[in-house]
């Protein structure tokens, strides 16, 4: 449906012999990788492949040509083993002959669950593939998709491709289908998770939480478990790109800053879904539309950021007297201190407390992010940008900064 904002650079970075793209179910992984025209392909989402896959790895992939798409590997870890030994053997042979060693990949992985890839990956193909990680369809993307797309639209049906490839589908019943076997089974139950229901029933608490800073004992009286379970599952649930954590800007200029980090999902319809909302317009009327669009922006953030590989770092910043800066973006060459505004008219220049001023001075650049409107000058030193265009103006921002800023 979308053109993928980073596979041109995907196609120019897959030197090594296998390509392995990680993110969660549905969000477009195969269909990107067959934009790579592998020749064979085989989906370990068949339980017959799977069975191959895991009693005889060198059979099955004794029967595939290359280059070769394998979905959802992390059904069958005995093949990195077989695969890194095709790979070596392909490397000695090519040095043997004086042969250049292999320009492109052979082998085109992808798997949804990071808890079960990480060991595989890190233990077998450490120096034979490139791993890349992709989200849902970005703002800008389905902005540039459908120009008149309304922002509660957004909300309500995330970056799912297939909720905008076929509009006939509710988004009610596909999220809540994905809750089931994703993130129930798939993430859970495969990382020995045993109190399932406790385990969902943190999640919603966390979607009631978005956009806001996390007190784990809270949580784990709320959820009754104790509060290393409830640490562990949140972090089970950032591993695969359900949740984040953003951490606090750390100074030494500063014993103000407060510790606790601030809590986003990756796909604020996951979230939409979680606190129960079917209704565009009751969504937008809720006390929750402020916060959910900010986790929006921390989406388009982390989005931009994978799609275009970017070395980029999020934090967030609130002290001891609770002033707070929603986002600080560190880049390669600059800092933003980024504030979020769901309303166009209310996004005004911010200026900093006496702790801001202590740790940040004057050379930082100052972002305000909106629902709509257009990119403008607030004052000489920020900008009003909409959030469709963030992404862009962030990186245009970051190429044309002085080396050392």
């Amino acid at each position: 449906m979308i053109t993928r904002d980073f596979f041109q650079i995907l196609k120019s970075q897959t030197t090594l012999e296998a390509v392995l793209l990680w993110g969660p179910r549905q969000v477009g992984k195969s269909t990107l990788l067959q934009l790579l025209e592998p020749v064979s392909e085989v989906t370990l989402d068949d339980l017959e492949w799977r069975r191959q896959a895991q009693t005889d790895p060198a059979f099955l992939l004794d029967q595939q040509r290359l280059p070769c798409l394998i979905d959802e590997v992390q059904y069958a870890p005995q093949l990195f083993s077989e695969i890194k030994l095709r790979i070596d053997s392909g490397r000695r042979a090519d040095l043997k002959a004086g042969r250049l060693p292999q320009a492109s990949a052979q082998y085109f992985l992808t798997g949804s669950n990071r808890t079960l890839l990480e060991a595989s990956t890190r233990e077998s193909l450490a120096g034979r593939c490139s791993i890349f990680e992709l989200h849902g369809l970005s703002v800008a993307e389905l902005v540039r998709y459908e120009p008149a797309i309304r922002l509660s639209t957004l909300m309500l049906r995330g970056g799912f491709p297939e909720l905008y490839r076929r509009p006939e589908l509710r988004p009610v019943s596909y999220l809540n289908d994905y809750i089931s076997t994703f993130i129930e089974k798939d993430i859970g139950r495969s990382s020995g998770i045993e109190k399932i229901d406790a385990f969902l029933t943190l999640l919603r608490l966390l979607a009631t939480r978005v956009g806001q800073f996390i007190n784990f004992s809270d949580l784990a009286q709320l959820t009754g478990v104790d509060v290393k379970t409830v640490q562990s599952w949140v972090n089970v649930l950032q591993r695969n790109f359900v949740v984040q954590l953003v951490l606090p800007w750390s100074s030494n200029l500063s014993k103000r800053i407060t510790k606790m980090p601030k809590l986003h999902f990756y796909d604020v319809a996951l979230c939409a879904r979680l606190q129960g909302h079917q209704d565009e317009d009751l969504l937008m009327a809720s006390p929750q539309a402020g916060a959910m669009f900010e986790s929006m922006v921390f989406s388009e953030l982390a989005k931009t950021r994978a799609n275009f590989c970017l070395d980029w770092q999020i934090w967030t910043w609130r002290t001891k007297e609770r002033n707070e800066i929603d986002f600080i973006l560190q880049t390669t060459t600059s800092i933003f201190l980024i504030e979020v505004k769901l309303g166009i008219q209310s996004a005004k220049s911010f200026s900093l407390d006496t702790e801001g001023q202590k740790v940040f001075g004057d050379h930082c650049k100052q972002v305000v992010v909106t629902a709509g409107g257009a990119t403008a000058a607030l004052d000489n030193k920020t900008w009003r940008v909409p959030i469709q265009e963030l992404g862009a103006w962030l990186r245009s921002q970051t190429a044309s900064a002085p080396s050392g800023y």
